[in-house]
């Protein structure tokens, strides 16, 4: 058996050529990541905008929770001494029961969460979009293992409506800011 196969080691090469040069001509035509300090949400312009930004508070305990993630991940540096934009959000959750054992009763459900949201400057809104995390956790025979699976469920719907709606704000105002980058 030989020790390289060349068709093999000459596919990966042509592959993974075929690759750099994907990414060589998107970043030719304007393609920015969203993530990372490259990308959208990590533009100084973005941050700064976006640590301009009071997020009012959100009904409910689930609603407590996303704020403090939000500010957590929008305010990096703390916010800005001017708060120039509200961020307003009605969050909803759903319980939906899945797995039915043989007794008719559930074995597993999904937490699903919507949050809608509005960035408005003034009393003017300049935004709004919604955000949806589907998060399945086990219903167990023992009630506070329930409890702990259903609140752990939960925290990762709020993460993952946390980084959502934090993405979609950044593209938002990296949008709004493009034409003023230009002019400079």
């Amino acid at each position: 058996m030989p020790l390289c196969d060349k068709p093999s080691v000459l596919r990966r090469t042509f592959i993974s050529g075929l690759g750099s040069l994907a990414a060589v001509a998107l970043s030719g035509c304007g393609f920015r990541p969203l993530y990372g300090s490259s990308g959208v949400s990590g533009s100084p312009q973005v941050l700064a905008a976006m640590a301009q930004m009071r997020i009012r508070p959100i009904a409910d305990r689930s609603g407590q929770r996303l704020r403090q993630i939000l500010n957590e991940q929008v305010h990096t540096n703390g916010p800005a001494e001017q708060q120039r934009y509200d961020l307003d959000i009605q969050l909803n959750k759903q319980i939906v029961e899945l797995g039915v054992r043989p007794d008719s009763t559930t074995s597993r459900a999904n937490l699903i969460m919507i949050a809608t949201f509005s960035v408005s400057e003034a009393g003017a809104k300049l935004f709004g979009d919604s955000a949806q995390a589907i998060v399945s956790y086990n219903i167990l025979d023992d009630q506070f293992a329930t409890v702990a699976s259903q609140s752990a469920a939960e925290d990762r719907a709020l993460r993952q409506l946390g980084d959502d709606i934090k993405t979609r704000i950044a593209v938002f105002f990296d949008r709004r800011l493009k034409p003023q980058k230009d002019k400079s």
